[in-house]
């Protein structure tokens, strides 16, 4: 525990660093912005498309361009070297980003909160985020195993969003038929849309929330296991003769 908490620790000092937290929080500070403007009733209408750009487009790009500098900086390759384990590294990450998420999303509900008087069903909203950020995560470190330079990642970045993430948000504001949603029923970016907005909803369907969950855990579980920790080492080895 006293390593993840040490790496957990060193994780936000590199997103300070690099300027990345700072920039996650001011696009909170826009979905805020546009929340002032909106009455309550519209701001829930657009809070799918919140939830899906901050839990996965965000996260994706954020452990991406993270593990681009630390790659760079030879941060990851020094670790195989010392008593932390690769696995301990992904937790991190994972920690990390589930703590970023909290406070980017804390802020945003108690703005509107103090604001617009809106409230939420917060218990079901962090299991969402720890769930859909671990799902996230690998993604974004698959990103990094298939980007050679940060152009690369940023390609690569804009790919995912266009085949994975773009066609829920086309359905979303009625740019694609409506019967797409029945396709895009179990892409990720939908899984992820049902389980935040069970938070932010009068009712909670128990029964596809479970389902959902159990889907994005499952899933997340066969990136970690067969794509994610067979290719570490690899990658963080790389150009460095070993």
């Amino acid at each position: 525990m006293a390593k993840i908490k040490h790496l957990v620790a060193g994780e936000f000092q590199r997103l300070t660093k690099y300027n990345l937290f700072t920039a996650s929080f001011f696009v909170a500070l826009i979905w805020i912005g546009l929340g002032i403007f909106l009455d309550p009733a519209e701001f829930r209408m657009f809070l799918p498309f919140v939830f899906l750009m901050e839990a996965s487009a965000m996260t994706a790009l954020l452990v991406g361009a993270q593990m681009y500098y630390e790659k760079k900086e030879h941060t990851i390759s020094s670790m195989l070297i010392s008593p932390i384990t690769s696995t301990d590294y992904i937790v991190s990450k994972i920690l990390t980003n589930i703590i970023n998420l909290i406070i980017i999303f804390g802020t945003i509900f108690l703005s509107m909160y103090f604001l617009k008087d809106m409230t939420f069903n917060y218990f079901i909203l962090l299991i969402a985020v720890f769930l859909v950020t671990a799902f996230y995560v690998f993604v974004g470190i698959l990103l990094s195993y298939i980007s050679k330079d940060f152009t690369a990642l940023l390609l690569n970045y804009m790919v995912i969003m266009i085949v994975f993430i773009l066609p829920s948000i086309g359905v979303m504001i009625g740019l694609l038929p409506v019967e797409w949603k029945d396709y895009l029923f179990w892409f990720p970016a939908d899984v992820t849309i049902r389980l935040f907005m069970a938070g932010a909803e009068a009712t909670v369907d128990l029964s596809q929330y479970l389902m959902d969950s159990v889907y994005i855990i499952v899933l997340g579980f066969v990136f970690f296991r067969f794509l994610i920790l067979p290719r570490f080492k690899d990658y963080a080895t790389a150009n460095l003769g070993v």
